[in-house]
């Protein structure tokens, strides 16, 4: 059977079967628990329940939901104002609250699954109960930003149950996925590769932002975006003073040297100091009382509010006709408000926010349907249908060093194709092929840092990862991020492609320096011969089935990131 629809606070549905079953989901990434961005965990579903948190706050809802406290926002004040987390403890493994991604599966060893999608990008409480007769499965609206006064009509999601396991479920829900995305005039997104300024910070000057556009193009980059530090305030989006001729004569330098302009935008997000504020206080979120602030001291504008609404759709329109080409949004735009003062339901403002933000969208790309809109909501939330249909990629993790992106890419790409899988590399303290080899799988693949101060060495060996890259990047939404099979376990991830080749970038950290290792592909039916190549250096051999079934030798005899390919012979 397909997918049907479920609608949030309707009846709980009992779902025969399913015992000793568990709920496979990924984590959210959260500054509130950075190190566990993405990551993949399977719980058991107990009698007294396990409850999976998806929305914006989920990592900070689902700890103050298992504390028994009443969920809240915002979070903590100042320098940490990106956390959202003010009461409990992130959840582990035992929790009853878990905080996850909006897109879980069920799972159990009588070989029947379940796959779940929400169609919502606001708070959801998804409870799994064992019983007696089977599964109860419950999904709804947490009554602190779901009470609306008049009637409402909640949100859906999709579910799908049959034969099979976690790894069947997921498959059904990257139908789901591909069902979701946007369809783009050009046809499915080719994952670029992108310099960004944030490896500067806001420390960005003209002048800077000037030398960079060249390194980046010198480099061959697709996108180059200007990160935060552009703008003269948050909410005005005006470019700074020293920017000759603004925005849109920014955007024609970085043309001129035959790249895209990408942009960072808060879309919903307005300085203490902007204009916008001095003249509008009242279009602040609210929440309890206070006016809602939160990343970089900024406070959060209603989007369910309709004219702070159609202000913030036309300052994004008013960037894209200045020459914007991907849109990079970041910080809160899906707020908590229980205003009387504004345009929606004072019980429902979460609610209103989100169906507020989308039509926003959803108006943005009518009118410049070629434009590219990425998700980087501080490392990527929400992850659900919705976002995925008013989007082109999301990011995977906002600490973008290289282990964290390739638990990303792997957490990822359970759901979403390679090309949803946007990876940012920051300078690290890495040996340089152990740094970028899990950034050749996937994308899009975003380079931070001093790009005109590399190395020439580690210049070099960026060049020739990005030729990696663009020979194995794919637009195809059947195509994804896998896991590497190595004895013993190294840090891994690959992808293959329909000629029956795979890729697989391995790390070898220092503890494993000196230990004999493997890497087990997948053998391709009928295959006798392989080719088997060193990305870095060129060189190939040929290599048997047998040798492929009984496992590759790695070079492990050093601290580095391997390359392989494996490609069976015509």
């Amino acid at each position: 059977m397909g997918f049907e629809r479920l609608r949030a606070n309707g009846p709980d549905r009992l779902l025969p079967g399913f015992e000793d079953a568990t709920v496979r989901l990924v984590r959210p990434f959260s500054w509130d628990a950075p190190d566990r961005g993405f990551e993949a965990v399977e719980v058991p579903v107990q009698p007294d329940g396990v409850t999976v948190v998806s929305g914006p706050y989920a990592t900070a809802d689902a700890a103050a939901l298992e504390a028994g406290a009443d969920l809240d926002f915002p979070g903590l004040p100042g320098d940490q104002a990106h956390r959202y987390l003010a009461q409990g403890v992130p959840a582990a493994g035992s929790a009853r609250f878990q905080d996850g991604l909006g897109l879980l599966t069920v799972a159990s060893p009588d070989g029947l699954a379940l796959a779940l999608a929400q169609d919502y990008s606001g708070t959801v409480l998804t409870t799994l109960r064992a019983e007696p007769g089977g599964l109860r499965l419950t999904v709804s609206l947490p009554a602190a930003t779901f009470s609306p006064s008049a009637p409402a009509e909640p949100p859906t999601a999709v579910l799908r149950t049959g034969a099979g396991d976690h790894d069947v479920a997921e498959g059904w829900l990257r139908e789901a996925v591909r069902a979701a995305i946007p369809a783009r005039p050009d046809g499915p997104l080719t994952p670029p590769l992108i310099a960004d300024t944030w490896g500067f910070g806001t420390a960005i000057t003209p002048e800077l932002v000037a030398r960079f556009v060249d390194a980046a193009a010198d480099l061959g980059v697709d996108v180059v975006t200007v990160d935060k530090g552009w703008e003269d305030e948050v909410g005005d989006w005006n470019a700074a003073a020293g920017y000759s001729g603004g925005l849109a004569a920014l955007a024609a330098a970085v043309h001129a040297r035959g790249v895209a302009f990408g942009l960072w935008c808060a879309a919903g997000n307005a300085a203490p100091s902007s204009r916008v504020l001095r003249e509008h206080p009242e279009w602040r979120a609210v929440w309890r009382g206070r006016a809602v602030i939160q990343s970089h001291d900024t406070y959060v504008l209603c989007l369910g509010h309709e004219p702070a609404r159609a202000y913030v759709e036309s300052r994004l329109e008013a960037l894209v006709e200045a020459g914007v080409d991907w849109l990079l949004h970041d910080f809160e735009t899906i707020a908590r408000c229980d205003s009387a003062e504004h345009t929606h339901d004072p019980g429902a403002g979460e609610h209103a926010c989100e169906a507020g933000w989308y039509a926003t969208l959803a108006a943005l790309r009518a009118r410049h349907p070629a434009l590219v809109v990425e998700n980087c909501w501080n490392g990527g939330r929400p992850v659900d249908l919705r976002m995925v249909a008013h989007h082109d990629t999301t990011i995977g993790d906002d600490w973008a060093r290289s282990e964290f992106n390739r638990v990303a890419k792997l957490g990822l790409g359970r759901y979403l194709p390679s090309s949803w899988c946007t990876a940012y590399m920051s300078d690290e303290d890495l040996p340089s092929t152990s740094q970028l080899a899990p950034y050749v799988v996937g994308g899009p693949w975003v380079v931070m840092g001093d790009v005109a101060g590399w190395r020439p060495e580690h210049r070099a060996l960026v060049r020739r990862a990005a030729e990696v890259y663009r020979a194995w990047r794919s637009p195809s939404l059947d195509r994804h991020v896998e896991a590497v099979v190595t004895e013993p376990a190294l840090p891994a991830v690959g992808i293959g492609r329909d000629d029956g080749a795979q890729l697989a970038a391995v790390v070898v950290p220092p503890v494993s320096a000196g230990t004999p290792a493997r890497w087990f592909p997948s053998p391709r039916p009928g295959a006798a011969l392989y080719t088997l190549t060193d990305e870095w250096t060129g060189a190939t051999r040929t290599v048997t089935a047998a040798a492929v079934t009984a496992g590759i030798d790695l070079d492990t005899s050093a601290p580095a990131g391997l390359l392989l390919s494996l490609t069976p012979s015509a």
